[in-house]
């Protein structure tokens, strides 16, 4: 006994789970009532000939927005990542005289037991420096800023000679030949000890 597809009315086999002309799956079909059509616009699987009327819903009105506050004109600048704070200049090199006198290696420093003539000569800073042995010459050392923020030490032939100190090591100062200092270098001038901080 055929039946029928409820979606088209073409004849089916029993048993069958789709329609071989509309391709609709009618399995389980037995159980739902086919009074309804199964889509709205189509009758009992065929189409109506005159399309149903579009129902047109009611106008929703406008919904108010709600008040926003007027803000004046402001230009608006995109955000960017802070530019990084240039390293601080080290503070410069010091001296610390026997005394415990501090003297900033900012200027050429004219050390000895009467520096004024050497130094007025050079264009320096003269910096006496006790001395009751008079191990040191009048103008015993030279010590000069340098452009990278350190600091040189030149010995002009003093006649005891200058000593640095690094890490335990002494290295002699060959006249007129500047030589870098760091911080901690202990300078020896005769028997007079100055410090490098």
């Amino acid at each position: 006994m055929p039946t029928h597809c409820r979606f088209c009315g073409a004849a089916v086999r029993p048993n069958t789970m789709f329609c071989s002309s509309c391709g609709q799956i009618i399995a389980g079909d037995e159980n739902r009532p086919t009074s309804a059509p199964p889509f709205a616009g189509t009758d009992g699987g065929r189409p109506r000939s005159t399309p149903a009327a579009p129902t047109r819903q009611a106008e929703l009105p406008p919904v108010p927005l709600p008040s926003v506050p007027v803000w004046p004109d402001v230009a608006v600048r995109p955000t960017s990542a802070p530019e990084p704070a240039a390293p601080a200049a080290p503070a410069p090199l010091t001296i610390v005289l026997p005394d415990g006198a501090r003297v900033a290696i900012e200027k050429m420093l004219v050390l000895g037991r009467q520096p004024s003539a050497g130094a007025s000569q050079r264009g320096g800073v003269p910096v006496e420096v006790a001395d009751p042995s008079r191990s040191m010459s009048r103008v015993h050392l030279i010590v000069a800023p340098t452009p990278d923020g350190g600091a040189s030490a030149t010995d002009p032939g003093s006649g005891n000679g200058t000593v640095v100190v690094r890490a335990g090591a002494r290295h002699p100062l060959a006249p007129n030949s500047p030589v870098a200092l760091a911080r901690g270098d202990r300078l020896i001038l005769g028997d007079v000890v100055v410090d490098v901080a």
